[in-house]
């Protein structure tokens, strides 16, 4: 079985508007928002066996807050800038690559890339809010062999529900 967590970057910050959306880095409710994901999924999942990532700073830093929570070492995280704003089938061909001896990955990227592989594996949503995130399960010990057939949805936690965005 191999369980695979989507989570999209924590809220980006649009402060300076001379930057590369690639280079945006997450304001203070993304920094908070990831990190509260990073103890839940701690919570739910115990340590990752593979925290993967695109290489965008906003999804990077997203990636290491989460492994801050999780106790996994940031210098483990594997970074590629294929998962910036990837498809599906660059998603799933990249994914499909993990060593078979890891049996979890917690993912870090973008929309709309991450709505459409959540589409694809037979949840419908509309978009996968920042900082939120949903896993799979997958009846196969083969990551290149995970798909809709073999996809079954275990659980999705949103960000608006963390205690951070409640207003009082």
């Amino acid at each position: 079985m191999k369980r695979l967590v989507i989570l999209r970057h924590g809220k980006s910050s649009w402060d300076n508007s001379l930057l590369d959306d690639f280079d945006r880095p997450l304001n203070e409710r993304g920094k908070e928002n990831s990190l509260d994901m990073g103890f839940f999924l701690f919570e739910m999942l115990g340590v990752s066996d593979i925290i993967l990532s695109s290489s965008a700073k906003r999804t990077f830093d997203t990636a290491k807050n989460v492994a801050k929570a999780m106790k996994y070492p940031a210098k483990e995280i594997i970074s590629d800038s294929t998962l910036y704003l990837a498809s599906v089938i660059t998603i799933l061909n990249f994914v499909g690559k993990l060593s078979n001896t890891a049996t979890s990955c917690i993912l870090v990227g973008h929309n709309p890339g991450l709505t459409d592989l959540v589409n694809y594996l037979g949840v419908r949503l509309d978009n996968l809010p920042t900082a939120s995130a949903i896993c799979f399960t997958f009846d196969t010990d083969n990551w290149n062999e995970i798909s809709p057939s073999n996809a079954k949805f275990e659980w999705i936690k949103l960000q608006e529900i963390f205690k951070s965005n409640i207003i009082n």
